[in-house]
């Protein structure tokens, strides 16, 4: 049995507190050791880094990652390689850096071919799709997330197999294809809750919530925002919960109640800016954007619109920035006051 490293952390309190998604708890006992007590066991170490994500901090959570490749590299650990590779690329994109991100999830997909790992090649393949997806190539998106149904449904893993049929559903979404899009995130749904991952439950929520928004139900899809969110929350996601809170804004704007809605985009910017995810923060600016410039306040739509042009850009989404950049062209000036 191992041993603590620090009265304030053992690998196995790290290990049951990843087990259950307490990550508010993990980050807290992590943070009261230094990177050097960290290191000293890398299995806690990557534990805590995943935490510090899963809250927000990709920054943390990156610069931990990165003094753990070295160490996970010597050992020769392709189990810990494979992860902290991963985790490297997830917290690179969630920060806006998704040229590197690419960089790394390549690594990690030709290293897992290379050992016959399964599982990683899954991983590799869904992450390499969502940044397929949203730089506009749907089609390779298409066939990444193929490729990791396939790996999940050989080794059986029933949680993979639902993250995947919930990126699946995003594709699908940004083609057109709204009701094969809703059944990706139905059976996504009904595979999390089988593996017993609410988190990826709460996502399909939302994205379902944000189908019925296209489809002029908002009632319907603030209900279904509301109970994604509630998920959000006692998972303790900040982003997720700023994704569903996004989704209550559109609802809201779907059933004339502006001022809410405006509130609700709000809220979700401040979360976006506190944890420097670029994909969220490009959501959030667009759709409040567009609802300043229906209000009439050109300048302040110009700007948000702007912003989300911006981080669309960072991320590799080209076709979003140029079309935003088409709207600000198109956008008045406010008139001036008599």
């Amino acid at each position: 049995m191992n041993t603590p490293v620090s009265p304030a952390l053992s690998v196995e309190e790290a290990r049951a507190l990843r087990a259950v998604g307490d990550w508010p708890a993990l980050v807290r006992r992590a943070s009261a050791l230094g990177d050097e007590e960290l290191l000293r066991e890398p299995e806690l170490a990557l534990h805590a880094a995943v935490a510090w994500r899963r809250v927000g901090q990709a920054g943390r959570a990156l610069e931990v990652a990165r003094l753990l490749e070295p160490v996970a590299r010597r050992r020769g650990d392709r189990r810990l390689i494979g992860d902290v590779v991963n985790l490297t690329g997830v917290a690179l994109w969630e920060s806006g850096h998704a040229a590197e991100a690419e960089v790394r999830f390549g690594e990690l997909l030709d290293a897992a071919t290379e050992w016959g790992n399964e599982d990683d090649v899954a991983v590799a393949c869904n992450n390499l799709g969502v940044l397929a997806n949203v730089r506009g190539r749907r089609d390779l998106a298409l066939t990444y997330y193929q490729r990791a149904l396939a790996a999940y449904q050989r080794l059986g893993n029933v949680a993979g197999l639902s993250q995947t049929h919930h990126n699946l559903g995003i594709s699908y979404r940004d083609l057109g294809f709204d009701r094969e899009a809703d059944s990706h995130f139905r059976r996504s749904i009904e595979l999390a809750e089988e593996a017993g991952r609410d988190d990826v439950v709460a996502l399909a929520e939302s994205e379902r919530a944000g189908l019925r928004v296209r489809w002029g139900d908002g009632a319907l899809a603030g209900e279904m925002a509301r109970r994604a969110l509630d998920r959000f929350r006692r998972n303790a996601d900040p982003t997720g919960a700023a994704q569903a809170i996004r989704v209550l804004g559109l609802a809201a704007r779907a059933q004339g109640r502006d001022g809410e809605a405006e509130a609700a985009f709000d809220e979700a910017l401040e979360i976006a800016r506190a944890h420097a995810d670029a994909l969220l923060r490009a959501e959030v600016q667009r759709d409040r954007a567009a609802l300043l410039r229906d209000l009439g306040r050109t300048d302040a739509a110009r700007e948000s619109f702007s912003d989300a042009m911006q981080h669309f850009a960072q991320i590799g989404a080209a076709a979003e920035a140029e079309a935003l950049r088409a709207i600000i062209a198109s956008l008045a000036p406010d008139a001036p006051p008599r």
